[in-house]
């Protein structure tokens, strides 16, 4: 009777599993936050350790089940005979004993090996990496006018990028091209990186614990304040990637994302020059002119800079070039077609495609993070939710200055509208 359910529940057991394999395939592992989908050799070496660590696994859960399942099956109780347990004395089999401590060793090693060599190999750019990454490499060292683009010392160096976590959104600096908070130019929360380039990430904190993780590209690193950690990373393929903090950092940490956009070195080094430049003058007597004006009465600048227009914030993410971004309030916000992009995706099998910047999706998106963020009830007097709970803007005790009054802006249907009108130039 037993050998007749036994093989009933192992039938079942086959067909449920079958069932669940059948249903895996390739196109399921490629969302847009997958690591068993690398497209970087940090992301590469990382998932082969992952691979070592479950193919030992099932060898070790084969062989434990499989002599479970002897063992119930080769000395069960038969009928009639005496169940009660027998108790011998002994002291075990020293040749299982002394098995058993060799293959966890053996185990540990199999997993310690490959280990090892991906900690020493994801430490810092490695030196099989550095001779096609180098400045000098790939990026030109004068641009067309003959300016420097970087100082001739570095021309041996790769790449570096300073990324600084705040509550709750990422800056990125590029201090070897001049993208610095310093200079009035930074990027927040989209960074980008040239394909086939290693880039070293200097990872900083402002206030609390952040972690930078990016998983098609490369593993979790913690920012710590007070303390300097570094990574590098690699991107092989051209691409709009998706990350995010990975370590509870406050009220909307899970709303603290970023994005990584992988272009061809040549597009790298025009994207560097645009990112330089000013913002354009707005047009007189426009929608534009009135945010502008409104920009600075409601206080906006004392936060954000936007190069050529207003420089003296350096709280806030830089807006020079906002409307160009893809995402917005720390990536929280898509300002693509959201109907566009997925069809893009099924369309090309690739979650790293990607459609340009719709206008008005992020003329929406400016109103309703402008209009509600930070404040107890929308323009319309009701109460509201935040886009991102517990975030600074326009309702806080400005820099915890005792001296400061508490700001609580408030906007008006058309205040906001001209607002955004004036962000939407600033290209």
């Amino acid at each position: 009777m037993f050998s007749r359910i036994f093989n009933k529940v192992h039938l079942f057991t086959i067909s449920i599993f079958g069932i669940l394999v059948s249903a895996c395939s390739r196109d399921d592992l490629n969302v847009r936050q997958s690591t068993l989908d690398p497209k970087g050799p940090v992301a590469k070496m990382q998932f082969d350790v992952f691979m070592d660590t479950v193919w030992l696994v099932l060898v070790l859960f084969a062989i434990v089940g499989g002599l479970l399942v002897y063992a119930v099956i080769r000395f069960r109780a038969r009928a009639g005979e005496d169940t009660r347990p027998k108790v011998e004395e002994g002291h075990g089999n020293p040749l299982v004993e002394i098995g058993l401590i060799t293959a966890s060793i053996g185990a540990l090693v199999f997993i310690a090996i490959p280990t090892l060599s991906a900690i020493w190999y994801t430490d810092d750019v490695p030196a099989e990496a550095i001779p096609a990454s180098k400045l000098s490499a790939w990026y030109q060292h004068l641009d067309e006018n003959g300016k420097e683009n970087y100082p001739k010392a570095l021309a041996g160096d790769v790449l570096e990028i300073d990324v600084i976590g705040k509550q709750w959104w990422f800056r990125f600096e590029y201090p070897q091209l001049g993208l610095t908070a310093d200079a009035k130019h930074t990027v927040p929360n989209e960074i980008v990186i040239p394909r086939g380039k290693a880039v070293r990430l200097n990872l900083r904190s402002e206030d609390v614990i952040h972690s930078f993780w990016l998983p098609k590209i490369a593993g979790k690193v913690d920012l710590m304040p007070g303390r300097k950690n570094k990574m590098w990373i690699q991107a092989d393929q051209v691409g709009h990637y998706y990350g995010q903090c990975a370590e509870f950092c406050g009220d909307s940490h899970a709303y603290m994302l970023f994005r990584c956009n992988v272009v061809e070195p040549e597009e790298f080094a025009k994207w560097v020059k645009a990112q330089k430049a000013e913002a354009a003058p707005v047009e007189p007597n426009s929608k534009a002119e009135k945010g502008k004006a409104l920009f600075a009465a409601k206080t906006c600048a004392m936060c954000h800079n936007i190069s050529g227009h207003f420089g003296a914030g350096n709280f806030a993410p830089d807006l020079t070039h906002v409307a160009s971004r893809r995402s917005l309030a720390g990536a929280w916000l898509d300002n693509r077609d959201r109907k566009a992009q997925l069809a893009l995706e099924v369309q090309t099998k690739n979650t790293e495609s990607t459609t340009p910047v719709d206008p008005a999706v992020l003329k929406a998106n400016l109103i309703k993070w402008i209009g509600s963020s930070g404040t107890s009830h929308g323009i319309d007097g009701q109460p509201t939710k935040d886009v991102k709970p517990g975030n600074r803007m326009h309702y806080y005790k400005m820099f915890n200055v005792v001296s400061l009054n508490e700001s609580h802006q408030q906007f008006t249907a058309e205040e906001l509208d001209c607002l955004a009108e004036y962000l939407l130039t600033l290209k």
